[in-house]
């Protein structure tokens, strides 16, 4: 990514592309071992824990519904 393209025209990146100056720090930053690399490893690990506790929670409401459930039973009530 030594070039950008904007309006037909190549430009060097050193020209004041923003979008390409940025894409190749967060590529450089990237690199297995790095402070960064290893941030985004822990915040893909935590956004997963959390989607993992929310599933917990909803099984266990689950399971209690249905543990109260199974305790209630319909009587037969005969009308006059």
């Amino acid at each position: 990514m030594n070039e950008c393209i904007r309006n037909d025209e190549p430009r060097s990146e050193g020209q004041g592309c923003l979008f390409c100056s940025f894409l190749k720090t967060v590529t450089t930053a990237r690199e297995k071992h790095s402070a960064f690399h290893t941030h985004m490893y822990n915040a893909r690990i935590e956004v997963l824990q959390a989607f993992r506790s929310l599933i917990d929670r909803h099984i266990s409401t689950l399971e209690k519904r249905k543990d109260s459930a199974e305790g209630k039973k319909a009587t037969k009530i005969s009308v006059e």
